[in-house]
């Protein structure tokens, strides 16, 4: 069974996109054996057989509020994964999917830990860091021109029994973002960046001739609007996406790999120096620090494209990320208020 099948079967089977937002509430508050106790169910005790890492750090100081977001993340993470038809496991999933997971996590045979990587998730960094501990880069503030291949090794570089057993001890983690920034962060940096030219050749062209009323033949694709760009996205079968935009649940199947560790990206400077303190690695390796031009996509620049956006749109591409919307408590747009 494809996980498109199984995601587009459970939103039809509840309704929709209307009741969308009622069922994260609904996952969020079920009354369970742990929310009558008071308590919420932290990652390492999801129903996975992923054991509480009792010789690793404690979890990174944090504000009140992200506190609360981890532990309902976590929860969401137990109650979608715990349904009927989900994956157990990376030998559950279609041979594409299992394709597409493997070559996105990154294994580091000296401190013991797979990295599943999410373009626009402060990925760049993490290769940048896991370079260093490896020594091929000597800090992570050197710049330099990131190769995204080169001196890395995937897991699916290695033979079966070898990924096996790495997926059985190693320290696992991911970082993800809001469904929605990431998209846009994508948009921006690979369509209204003008020093990027392949992206508008292999992608902005043919969109635009698509989906633009009377698009000349000539099309450079490099003014490509971010309302085609949604157009194009809700269009696309996920198996057919580029990564950079492809959903984040089909690229790491965290309800196939049992993660240690779950950062996001509003928290990714605490997030991440925990999980290098819990893989051991030196402490004058740090995470780097977001550069002076860094602009980041926030909820503001979020909501000014958006409106930009018809919002039958959204609803038609909103469906097509659900999973990550669901699984880690984001919030889906309100339609009606853009």
């Amino acid at each position: 069974m494809l996980w498109g099948r199984r995601s587009s079967r459970f939103l039809l089977g509840l309704g929709g996109l209307a009741v969308l937002s009622m069922l994260m509430t609904w996952i969020v508050l079920g009354r369970t054996p742990q929310a009558r106790r008071g308590r919420l169910v932290p990652a390492w005790d999801r129903g996975t057989s992923a054991p509480r890492p009792a010789d690793r750090a404690e979890a990174p100081a944090e504000a009140q509020d992200f506190k609360v977001q981890r532990d309902i993340q976590n929860y969401t993470i137990q109650s979608v994964c715990s349904r009927e038809g989900m994956p157990r496991s990376p030998y559950n999933l279609e041979a594409w999917e299992q394709k597409t997971l493997f070559r996105h996590i990154i294994v580091n045979d000296k401190y013991k830990f797979l990295y599943c990587y999410i373009p626009k998730v402060a990925c760049s960094n993490w290769k940048k860091v896991i370079k260093v501990l490896d020594g091929k880069i000597e800090n992570v503030e050197k710049r330099v021109k990131m190769d995204h291949r080169k001196d890395l090794v995937f897991l699916s570089d290695l033979p079966p029994d070898e990924v096996k057993s790495r997926l059985e001890s190693y320290y696992k983690f991911m970082f993800v973002r809001d469904p929605m920034q990431r998209l846009l962060s994508a948009y921006r940096d690979k369509f209204a960046n003008k020093a990027i030219v392949d992206f508008p050749l292999r992608y902005g062209r043919d969109i635009i001739r698509k989906y633009r009323a009377n698009a000349p033949e000539n099309v450079n694709g490099t003014d490509m609007t971010f309302s085609e760009f949604v157009h194009y996205l809700s269009d696309t079968d996920p198996r057919e996406m580029n990564e950079h935009w492809q959903p984040f649940t089909k690229l790491c199947q965290p309800c196939s790999i049992q993660y240690d560790f779950i950062g996001t990206q509003q928290n990714l400077e605490a997030d991440a120096n925990h999980v290098l303190r819990a893989v051991g690695a030196p402490p004058s390796v740090r995470f780097p620090q977001r550069q002076a031009y860094y602009k980041p996509t926030n909820k503001n620049i979020l909501r000014q494209y958006l409106s930009e956006v018809p919002p039958q749109l959204l609803k038609d591409l909103i469906p097509k990320y659900s999973m990550d919307f669901m699984m880690f408590a984001y919030p889906i747009p309100e339609l009606d208020t853009i």
